[in-house]
Formats: C-alpha cells, structure tokens, sequence
C-alpha cells in the first residue's frame, strides 16, 4: 500500500541538504551554527491522549493507505459537531499537484492508537476545499470535511479570529498535534504526539524560506514556528494537524523543508487569515 501522505517539503533541496556537512546554520541573522538533532517526535515531543485533546482527529483511507494504522495520511481538528477543519494539500497527489479522491474517506475521533479501534470512524460526506489554494505557493492551505453524523458530545476548538495578530507574536509558544513521522525517514507513530514550538518572526521566517527550492515563506497566509537550533517540529504524516495557542486552532501543518532542522522552521496555514473563508461554509 502507498504511505501516507507527507507533510508537503521540498524534495530538491532535501538531496542538497544531504550532500552538506553538518553543522548547518540557525535562523536568526548571526546566530550561532547549530546541528538539528531529531528525537522521539511528532518531532521532539510527547505522547499525547483526545481525552485531554477531544477536538484532534485523525483522516483515514483504509482502502488507500492500508489499515496498520487505521489508514491515516493527515491530521485535522474538529470545529463543529460536524466539520473538520484540515489542510488542503492532503487531497492531492504529491507527484503531480492534482486533486485528487481519497476513497472510504473517514474521520477517525477519540483514538489515541491507530492500531486499536478506540472511538470512531466517522464516514466523511463531502470536502471543501479553499478556492484560491495554490498547490505550487501553498498559500491558502486549507479544507474542510463534513462528516455524516453529528459528535454533538465532543468538545470542540475554537478558530482564531480573522486578522488577529496576537497568537502570532514572536515566541508565543503554541502546540502542534500528530500521528506523523517521528524520525524524519519514514517512522510513522501509530500513537498521539504533542509537541511544543514557538512562533517565529515572519522576517526570520522568510530568510530561511526565500524562494526557490527551498520554497517560499509569505506572511499573509503563512506563520511558522519551531526552535532556533531545530528538535522540534511536526513531520510527514502531521499534515492538517492543529497548531493551537491558548486552546484557539491558529494554524494547521502546511509544509517545510525535511524536519525539525535549525535552518528551516515548520511552516503552517495561518488560520487569521482564512478564518472568515471557513466560517462561511461551517
């Protein structure tokens, strides 16, 4: 079966990357080189349960990605007793940038392993997905799915507001959620990961995101975060999963290059700026 689908990163500057010796630079201007040492993810993280973190649901395929791990390829969070809020990019094909269908589409809730059969595998009904997405830009990162039968006694998460700036300022911490790759090559947690990382700058972010193979980084529709020195960062497999700051959803798993590297912070939908998108079709 094919794997799940990745955290969107660049390919082309990953073999680069690889030809490079460490240690590779922080991203602040000036900042001291620093190695990314990846351990025990989401990326650095910590096992986490939907017991404290209801509104953290898993997007599944069985008959596309295999049932080892109840078919999961993105993240998502529940807003509504009916809609999930995700990312974009988790319903196209990586190679090619099409749309694309996920078959037997479901939203699994309330399941901290996806190898046991804890909660629900909700069918999904249909997914929106933000007119102006841009599968080559990445801006406007975002979907949402619309589940057949009401969670009416799961506890939801709040959108932050459209335009706020506040949850964004640099350092704030925030926490990301996932089920994704724990090592950066294909080591998939079948359990729940938390991890915390701080916001950065849009200026940091944009010098280490410039254009190019590395992508680039633009602040109206875009935040990043992660540590300085690297460790810390969601992964392949954490896609539309929820960034939260003060228990509001401000971003969702977007893309980056490789992960928890120093020099290339993880790189989210910024939610203040579709919010008012998503709430029109909630």
């Amino acid at each position: 079966m094919a794997g799940p689908v990745s955290r969107r990163r660049r390919a082309g500057v990953l073999a680069l990357l690889a030809a490079l010796p460490a240690p590779l630079l922080a991203f602040g201007p000036g900042a001291p080189a620093a190695q990314a040492r990846p351990q025990g993810r989401i990326v650095g993280g910590s096992t986490e349960s939907t017991n404290d973190h209801p509104w953290v649901v898993a997007l599944a395929s069985r008959q596309q990605f295999g049932s080892g791990r109840s078919g999961q390829f993105c993240g998502g969070a529940l807003v509504t007793p009916t809609k999930v809020v995700t990312a974009a990019h988790c319903f196209y094909d990586e190679s090619n940038g099409r749309q694309v269908d996920r078959p037997g589409l479901r939203v699994v809730v309330g399941r901290d392993d996806l190898r046991g059969t804890a909660g629900r595998e909700v069918v999904a009904r249909d997914v929106w997905i933000h007119p102006d997405y841009s599968f080559t830009t990445n801006m406007n990162d975002v979907a949402v799915v619309t589940l057949t039968e009401s969670q009416v006694n799961r506890q939801v998460i709040d959108l932050v507001g459209q335009g706020e700036t506040e949850p964004y300022r640099p350092g704030t911490v925030a926490r990301v959620y996932g089920w994704g790759d724990t090592t950066g090559h294909g080591d998939y947690s079948p359990q729940l990961r938390g991890v915390d990382v701080p916001i950065i700058a849009d200026q940091t972010c944009a010098q280490a995101y410039p254009g190019g193979q590395d992508g680039r980084f633009d602040a109206r529709g875009m935040v990043c975060a992660g540590e300085e020195r690297g460790g810390k960062d969601a992964c392949q497999g954490d896609s539309g999963g929820p960034l939260v700051v003060a228990g509001r959803l401000v971003g969702l798993v977007s893309w980056g290059t490789g992960c928890a590297e120093a020099a290339h912070p993880g790189v989210y939908t910024r939610v203040a700026s579709v919010g008012d998108a998503v709430r029109s079709v909630l």
